[in-house]
Order: C-alpha cells, then structure tokens, then sequence
C-alpha cells in the first residue's frame, strides 16, 4: 500500500484527481475536511488567540470571520496554522495507520493506497506520510474558468492567490518522494490515464 500526496495551486483539479483515484479504491483524505474538524476541535484555542467576537450562539468559531482575519494578516495565518495543523496532521496520520494496519477495508479488498488531498502538503509535513507526490498544473484559462464558476472569482482574485501560493511548486516537495506532475485540462479519461502510467490501479 502506498501513500500518494496530491497537491498543486487553486483551482487545478487536485479534488479530479484525488475522486479518480478513490474510485479505484485509495482511501481518501481530503486536508479541507480535516480543517473543518481541527476548528471544532482547538475551538477553545483558537477564541482564545484571536478574541471572543469570534464565538458563534452556539458555541463554534464564526469561519467566515476567522477567514476575514487571517487572510488579512500572514502573521495572523501562521498563528492560525499553528494551531490547527498538528491536529489536522495527526487525524491525517491516523487515516494512514489504519489503511496500512487493515483497518479501512471495504467489499474489494483491501485499499491499494491512501491519498492525501493537501494544496500545503509541505508546508503543513504531511509529505512525510506520501511515498509519491502528484503535483497537477492547469492551464490558467482553465484555473480562471473554475475559480469563477465554483468561487465567483474575479482574474485579481485568482492572480493574486495563486501568488501567495509560490511554496506549492514541486521544488518545495519532499526530496525522498517520487514526484509526478501531470496536467489538468479538464479531460477526465485523459488524466485517469495518465495516473494509470504513473501509479498501480487495480
């Protein structure tokens, strides 16, 4: 069983690539989710750093708010960060465990890998968990095309985050992985073979 990291910039498909491959049987392990679950967990932590106007009625962290903060401030972010990625780590790192331990078996068999769906693979180590890395590139029409219609993004918006993702480009990857770069046009049977030549899909 191996583990595969699938990372690139917005909007380039790496959940594409991430569904193909859970169709073939990998388990999957999608970073947005664990985020989800990392703010419910370290809520406490996270009012604490960043204020009580954050509170919720109910109890949780206002995420819109919080999103208006610390995108608004990198200093704000990596406080953020700090806080919430070990957690989102470890919930990784347990996903991973229980595949190679025969715990994440379904009908078919055991699964043939995990992956770990993650635009800041590295920056956050879970590329410590990967034994290949994809890294999917789009072309930036096609960048631009999904990011207005899943994000009603405008070309400023998209230009500007795809520039603060300069630490995602392969030459930040994990040095003992394998890394693999394919390209994202859109063509769903193209990039399933493509992954094919690259990885073992039953």
């Amino acid at each position: 069983m191996i583990g595969v990291g699938v990372t690139g910039k917005y909007c380039t498909g790496k959940s594409t690539v991430s569904e193909l491959l859970g169709e073939r049987g990998y388990v999957q392990i999608d970073v947005d989710r664990l985020g989800h679950a990392a703010l419910v967990s370290e809520r406490e932590r996270v009012i604490e750093a960043f204020g009580p106007g954050l509170r919720t009625p109910e109890g949780g962290v206002d995420r819109k708010a919080l999103g208006r903060l610390v995108f608004a401030d990198e200093a704000h972010l990596r406080r953020l960060e700090s806080i919430l990625h070990p957690a989102m780590v470890e919930m990784a790192a347990e996903t991973v465990r229980r595949a190679r331990d025969g715990q994440e078996v379904d009908a078919g068999g055991p699964p043939p890998g995990v992956v770990i769906n993650a635009a800041i693979l590295v920056r956050m180590g879970l590329h410590s968990l990967c034994d290949t890395v994809i890294y999917v590139t789009a072309p930036f029409c096609s960048i631009l095309r999904r990011a207005r219609e899943r994000d009603g993004a405008s070309i400023v918006q998209v230009v500007r985050r795809l520039r603060s993702q300069r630490d995602v480009d392969p030459q930040f990857s994990h040095p003992d992985a394998d890394i693999h770069s394919v390209e994202n046009h859109g063509d769903r049977d193209r990039l399933r073979d493509e992954l094919a030549r690259l990885l073992p899909l039953p």
